[in-house]
């Protein structure tokens, strides 16, 4: 009995502990945004490291507990007798010690696993209050501080949820688009990158639009070749998402781009992309156009779905419809972003270039 005692006393430190890393975490989140340093954050993660793994000891030292008990809550019941297989038997022999309680009952101590589920549930209770903030963060403007708050979570014990592994990688798509250093901007690509490949086995439609939107980005950085190689993994992650996701106009737009560069590849390029697949992705510029009025239509606001839908009229001949959006570009209000300005600079060049053509 007094190991019994000793694995319900372990049931409830499971559940103290439990309730005491879910109050250090949420303080540690509620600080980082004062928390400006690399080192800072590192002292935070490895503080959070260590009360999980004395959480997860706790854990395995109460399961080695549960499997030595099998034995009756009664034995020898004024009804009828218990008997005993050998490894029963040698499972109270196990337990068997002198106490105050009668020899002949013995009670099937509980293992706090309705205490354990329950501080459990509470901890993603909480997970989920913390990414629904992030979500509402996230729809005005990026917030830098969402950035930490996610990184800690990947970091510490969430680096399987994939729930929280797409937000990360959107946030570090963010973070990666508002640098000026190119290696820096590959930094967080790169962490976005790693931490998808790490979960990306599970079937989910944001986790592979921002994966493949990172392995986008990161084509900025290859070789021809790699670059190529780079793309039909774009290409296959993208598809696989619309598969489950089809009015999402994100996807569709991601879609459009791969097609437009595949059908804007020069003669010399598809040589090369010929020798690295038995099969080129056959592709239209007229397939390209396609995605981009579709990702349009179903909602899109990306500037440079526009600016792509003049680019694929052009490639066409249709020069006096390329125009047409292209002064749709040009006449909207003053840019309000860095992609607004972009969008401006290169609808402004185009319209110069193809200004003189006859449809």
């Amino acid at each position: 009995m007094n190991n019994n005692l000793i694995a319900a006393a372990i049931g409830v430190t499971v559940g103290v502990i439990s309730a005491v890393s879910i109050f250090i975490y949420r303080k540690i989140l509620a600080n980082q945004q004062y928390i400006t340093t690399t080192s800072d954050l590192n002292t935070a993660n490895k503080r959070i490291d260590e009360l999980l793994s004395e959480l997860e000891a706790l854990r395995l030292q109460l399961r080695q507990q549960k499997k030595k008990r099998k034995i009756s809550r009664k034995l020898n019941s004024s009804d009828n007798t218990y008997t005993l297989t050998d490894n029963e038997a040698t499972d109270i022999d196990v337990f068997s010690t002198d106490t105050d309680i009668g020899d002949d009952e013995f009670y099937d101590c509980s293992d706090g696993d309705s205490e354990t589920e329950l501080r459990i549930s509470e901890e993603l209770n909480q997970l989920e209050v913390i990414l629904k903030e992030i979500d509402e963060q996230e729809k005005g403007q990026f917030v830098v501080d969402t950035y930490y708050k996610l990184q800690t979570l990947v970091n510490s014990h969430h680096r399987d949820n994939v729930e929280i592994v797409w937000r990360f990688a959107r946030a570090c798509y963010n973070q990666a688009e508002a640098q000026t250093d190119k290696n820096v901007r590959r930094s967080f690509i790169l962490e976005g990158i790693q931490a998808c490949e790490k979960v990306i086995d599970i079937r989910n439609s944001n986790l592979y639009k921002w994966y493949s939107i990172l392995i986008g980005l990161n084509g900025d950085y290859l070789s021809m070749s790699d670059k190529i190689k780079n793309g039909v993994v774009f290409k296959n992650y993208v598809e696989m998402a619309l598969e489950m996701q089809p009015d999402d106009f994100e996807l569709q737009y991601l879609l459009g781009r791969f097609k437009y560069e595949i059908a804007n590849l020069s003669w010399i390029e598809k040589k090369v992309a010929a020798t690295l697949f038995a099969e080129l992705p056959s592709v239209t510029h007229e397939e390209a156009l396609a995605c981009f009025e579709k990702a349009v239509k179903l909602g899109s606001k990306n500037p440079f779905a526009q600016l792509y839908i003049s680019k694929c009229y052009a490639a066409l001949k249709e020069y006096s419809r390329a125009i047409d959006i292209l002064n749709g570009i040009l006449e909207k209000p003053k840019a309000e972003t860095a992609d607004d300005e972009k969008v401006h600079a290169e609808a402004s060049k185009l319209h110069k270039k193809y200004s003189g053509y006859n449809s």
